[in-house]
């Protein structure tokens, strides 16, 4: 999924009036949420250490961390910060449940797909 693609998806799932800068914020806040707490404990390619950051200036054709299907991650944690936003209590209620689904299946499947760092016993004789 690219951050365009995150962005038309929540757009079109929940119509809202927020602006594009604080969703990308939001997009931000998720994927650094994701690469500390899953990406940088495991072992990637080097291009993923960078913590990722995403602003206007941002090439909307860039691809996230999470690939499809796990993807939906991210629009369920823009619809909660919809929710937020517009003070729909049960509404964020609903969507944080789906976004914690989204989110522990995603770090499941991270962790069956990629190596965990493994800690370092040192012996002294």
């Amino acid at each position: 999924m690219t951050i365009q693609e995150a962005l038309d998806t929540v757009d079109e799932m929940k119509p809202n009036m927020m602006t594009r800068k604080l969703k990308l914020k939001f997009l931000t806040e998720i994927e650094d949420l994701i690469h500390g707490e899953i990406v940088l404990k495991h072992v990637h390619p080097p291009e993923q250490d960078e913590k990722p950051y995403y602003s206007e200036d941002s090439d909307p054709g860039t691809v996230l961390l999470v690939p499809d299907p796990y993807s939906m991650v991210y629009v369920y944690w823009l619809m909660t910060k919809i929710d937020m936003q517009n003070q729909e209590d049960a509404r964020w209620n609903i969507d944080r449940s789906h976004f914690e689904n989204a989110y522990d299946t995603m770090s499941d499947w991270w962790t069956r797909n990629h190596m965990p760092f493994q800690a370092i016993r040192e012996f002294r004789i």
